[in-house]
């Protein structure tokens, strides 16, 4: 795709859903940063670090209203640039491309004159901005930020077209050294609706499996979500004439299956530009806490109730239903499956678990108890165990709630699925 420029903005077409993703990632950065650094109580002084893997500019031209708005690059900039206490905040723009580098230090120099070029390009050494500006390829630049100090770290993949699979394992390789270790969220754009639908010179998947009646452009769509998907097996399940909006489900489903080699959760943010248009930001953690504020944060913006299911009324029918494990327990004491199995309703995405989960740690430090609750739960058919196909040689065993079981047993529902976030609802 050859890039477009208006001064020094990269032009993009489509004002709503170019303008609603840096909307929310406007206010997506400082809120991520606020939480990982610690907070006004802690002074911010949690190492923390934002790493734009496709700065492109730090400006977007929308070309439908000739209007220039920050990117993600721009707001990452700003927070850092004009923010109280974001000194152990870096900032690390890589673009590979040329001209877009170029543009983006032009940028900076008019928009954030107190950061010096300079120093950004320079060595890590004599850098005292915890800028860093790296026009380098992927596996190059992930080579020189290695030994920055980075502390908790946000990577933000936003491609002109799509992020290669190859890409995300690039960097997961990089820094989740240990199995589903905390500290590194992935933050993903996806065009969910683009892939059925097309836009301007990116012709839509065939309806069907047969190689044979595919155009070229189509063709070369299907390469493309090769690329995404980082092999074949989707094709069977989107190459076909089913609604559009139910392959879009299954095409969330399985791509959320592939970064689960990586991540306990997996978060999509929907986003409803326009009629029949729909896009993701996808979450990648393995820290439930960042999720659920993440997901508390999006609700916020689309109107979505938060979920609260009532603990004292799902506490009396547990204990009704298992009186065997309250035989000693008194006053407002807790059985340990109960306070795992709340924290497990009210704060996994998805009611993902295992026995690594911080938050399950906090509420038995013995490993091998752990593990006996979780079968525990299993046993009583709260928990079902999950075939997932770890990135790691160590395997560890995870579960999911059974919603099923927990509306029967506790008359607990599920969170209500994430409205879409539109125009209006940022108006």
């Amino acid at each position: 795709m050859a890039l477009k420029f208006h001064k020094d903005a990269i032009c993009l077409s489509g004002l709503t859903g170019t303008k609603l993703k840096c909307n929310v990632i406007g206010d997506y950065y400082p809120f991520w940063w606020g939480i990982t650094s610690g907070g006004p109580s802690r002074n911010n002084r949690y190492d923390t670090s934002i790493v734009e893997l496709n700065a492109a500019t730090g400006e977007v031209y929308i070309e439908d209203t000739k209007e220039t708005v920050l990117g993600s690059a721009g707001h990452a900039l700003e927070l850092k640039a004009n923010t109280p206490n974001t000194e152990n905040l870096k900032v690390i723009l890589i673009e590979e491309d040329a001209d877009c580098y170029d543009k983006l230090k032009k940028v900076m120099k008019r928009r954030w004159p107190s950061i010096s070029i300079e120093e950004a390009e320079g060595p890590a050494s004599s850098n005292s901005t915890n800028v860093y500006l790296l026009n380098k390829n992927l596996e190059d630049a992930l080579q020189e930020i290695e030994d920055l100090g980075l502390g908790n770290t946000l990577y933000f993949f936003d491609p002109l077209r799509h992020v290669e699979y190859d890409t995300v394992e690039t960097v997961a390789k990089q820094r989740l050294i240990l199995p589903f270790k905390t500290g590194t969220e992935f933050f993903i754009f996806l065009f969910t609706s683009d892939w059925f639908l097309g836009r301007d010179d990116f012709s839509p998947l065939p309806r069907t499996a047969d190689e044979e009646d595919w155009s070229n452009a189509e063709k070369k769509t299907v390469s493309e979500a090769d690329e995404l998907f980082g092999r074949k097996k989707w094709r069977n399940y989107l190459l076909n004439d089913n609604p559009i909006g139910q392959r879009e489900k299954i095409l969330i489903n399985m791509y959320k299956n592939r970064l689960y080699r990586w991540f306990r959760y997996v978060l999509p943010l929907p986003f409803n530009p326009k009629k029949e248009q729909l896009f993701h930001l996808i979450l990648c953690s393995n820290f439930e806490t960042g999720i659920r504020a993440t997901r508390n944060f999006y609700t916020k913006k689309t109107g979505n109730p938060r979920y609260s299911p009532s603990n004292p009324i799902a506490y009396e029918r547990f204990r009704v239903e298992h009186p065997e494990i309250f035989t000693s327990i008194y006053g407002n004491n807790r059985p340990r499956e109960w306070l795992i199995l709340w924290k497990v309703i009210t704060q996994h995405e998805e009611g993902r678990c295992d026995r690594r989960c911080t938050d399950i740690i906090d509420v038995e430090p013995n490993q091998l108890r752990r593990q006996q609750i979780l079968e525990w739960l299993e046993q009583k058919g709260y928990l079902v165990s999950l075939t997932v196909k770890s990135a790691y040689d160590y395997q560890l065993r995870q579960y999911r709630l059974n919603w099923k079981v927990v509306r029967e047993k506790l008359g607990v529902d599920p969170p209500s699925q994430l409205r879409p976030l539109s125009p209006e609802d940022i108006r």
